[in-house]
């Protein structure tokens, strides 16, 4: 499709006096297909923030997104905090191209709009479960993370954090959205810093994060000696505080050397997400030299996500979300209960689209409630700050997409805490001569096998009407009774809000015997994510059924 260069917003653009000159060049040396998806999308807020593939133009990310989002993030803050202004906003970022630059650039703005800045000293990266404690810690009335989390290195992003460390939820970005519609001359705008506001991050928010993440330990004050494990940052947050604070606590941790410097390009990675293949790599050649060790951990660029393996009998064997998740809860909830430590009216939060393996370990075992919410962290934080109304106590969150929460002092995905509990975990069973494997089947034993498989179907960003919206409006207006050999039992859709949740475009297919299926479109990249969850009493059969469901549901969607 050619690009018409008449267009307004690229006029402006390219004949703009205050364009930096690199995005000009980019510009000017761009293909039709680029200039479209440059000019012809806007960048939205999604499941966690904006993200963007980095470029020149309103559909690319770049410091003129920064400039918007910031001062209409700004804008918002004075509404709600007018006379609070004086406790900050925490910025921090992680290792992506111009992060540093961009949080630099979002402390500045804040400032020239009277609300104090935090950055971290020297403005270094920081995990984004750092930034969301720091927020909590230090009473601010907001956070600010510059980070595309597990995207492919051409991303970065903008995630925006409440005065809990919690992401804002939509009733809030739906405001900023508006401000930063009432823009109309982004490329030239000036602003004036005030650096009296602006503020180092105290080192003592960062002792008190350590210390969090070291009393989420069972057994403290037990050796870990001969237990070894080996840890990938992806050259991203994460090797600042993981290792370190593993060796503290007495584990011998093997860095992958490849993955354990800053690097933006993440050339030795490939794909920075623990869901695939490419960050496994290398990582996998370490688990061939080291055979004495019993779990290998990967973290994602910003340290909030962890995708795990473990050595089970001289084989590495990966693990998903939907078996992370219940491993943990099986762990913390147990260990709490053999040390008295359970609260009263305990709750768990977990996303509609993950296994219902691990409600079932903590609702049918340990008696707590769980809380079903929309996908992210923001719905899961939104439901926590409700606890004091129902007399409920926070034990854990989840979702399938690799993240947790042990401790609710953190408000986002903390892949810091996870790694530190999981670990624990793994050295605890050693002693008994299992394998977290052997946990797991344990639970599959009592609970049924649970196969669980996600397919993601990518686009390109201009793509999302004409590929996206098709499948998801077919599902809803073409009926069938049965998929795979099962018969339908009844469909959620959740456009219009379900469970006390806003409305949210997914839609959930459950069959009979337990077994069912979800889609719906990311939130933070073009494509749609289909999940299956299927039970039966073994791997093999629960995995067949679910290649029969996916080969009917192709069909079905003509994919």
């Amino acid at each position: 499709m050619n690009f018409n260069k008449d267009n307004q917003v690229y006029q402006e653009w390219i004949n703009s006096k205050h364009l930096d000159e690199s995005l000009k060049e980019e510009l000017l040396n761009a293909s039709d297909e680029e200039l479209n998806a440059a000019f012809n999308i806007q960048l939205e807020f999604g499941t966690a923030g904006i993200r963007g593939i980095l470029g020149a133009g309103p559909g690319r990310f770049n410091l003129y997104t920064i400039k918007k989002v910031t001062m209409s993030y700004a804008k918002l803050l004075i509404s709600k905090y007018g006379d609070d202004l004086h406790r900050g906003v925490v910025i921090g970022h992680d290792n992506r191209k111009y992060s540093k630059e961009f949080s630099q650039l979002a402390a500045e703005i804040l400032t020239s709009f009277g609300i104090k800045a935090y950055l971290f000293e020297n403005n270094t990266m920081k995990p984004t479960p750092v930034v969301s404690f720091a927020t909590k810690d230090l009473n601010a009335i907001g956070g600010i993370v510059i980070t595309a989390s597990h995207n492919p290195a051409s991303y970065n992003g903008y995630k925006i954090y409440d005065e809990f460390g919690c992401q804002l939820i939509d009733e809030d970005t739906k405001v900023i959205a508006e401000y930063m519609e009432e823009i109309e001359d982004i490329l030239n705008w000036n602003y004036k810093s005030d650096e009296s506001i602006l503020e180092i991050v105290p080192e003592k928010v960062l002792d008190n994060y350590k210390e969090m993440i070291s009393n989420l330990q069972f057994y403290k004050d037990k050796t870990r000696d001969g237990f070894k494990m080996i840890y990938s940052a992806v050259n991203g947050t994460g090797t600042e505080f993981t290792p370190p604070l593993l060796r503290k606590f007495g584990y011998e941790v093997i860095e992958v050397e490849e993955h354990a410097f800053e690097d933006s390009t993440f050339k030795n990675v490939g794909n920075p997400n623990p869901e695939f293949e490419p960050a496994w790599k290398i990582p996998f050649e370490y688990g061939e030299k080291h055979q004495d060790a019993s779990i290998m951990i990967i973290q994602d660029p910003d340290a909030d996500r962890i995708g795990c393996a473990i050595n089970h009998h001289g084989k590495w064997i990966r693990i998903d979300g939907n078996q992370t998740g219940p491993l943990l809860i099986e762990w913390k909830l147990s260990q709490m209960k053999e040390h008295n430590l359970t609260p009263k009216n305990p709750a768990m939060y977990s996303s509609f689209v993950t296994s219902d393996l691990g409600d079932r370990i903590a609702n049918e075992t340990y008696n707590v409630k769980v809380i079903k919410t929309l996908t992210g962290f923001k719905w899961m934080g939104s439901e926590i700050l409700k606890e004091p109304e129902r007399d409920l106590n926070f034990v854990f969150a989840y979702e399938e997409s690799y993240g947790y929460v042990l401790d609710s002092s953190t408000r986002d995905k903390d892949g810091i805490q996870a790694t530190t509990m999981l670990v624990e975990a793994a050295w605890y069973y050693k002693q008994q001569g299992k394998t977290l494997i052997d946990v797991l089947n344990d639970l599959y034993e009592k609970y049924g096998h649970y196969y669980t498989y996600t397919e993601n179907l990518n686009f390109k960003p201009e793509e999302i009407k004409s590929k996206v919206e098709p499948i998801m409006k077919k599902l809803r207006e073409e009926e069938f009774s049965t998929m795979g050999g099962l018969e339908l039992s009844y469909v959620e859709d959740y456009i219009d809000g379900l469970f006390n949740m806003p409305g949210q475009n997914l839609m959930k297919f459950y069959f009979n015997d337990g077994s069912w299926f979800a889609v719906r479109p990311s939130g933070t990249e073009p494509k749609v994510k289909i999940y299956f969850i299927c039970v039966d009493k073994d791997e093999q059969s629960a995995k067949d059924k679910c290649n029969l469901i996916f080969k009917d549901l192709k069909e079905f969607l003509e994919i």
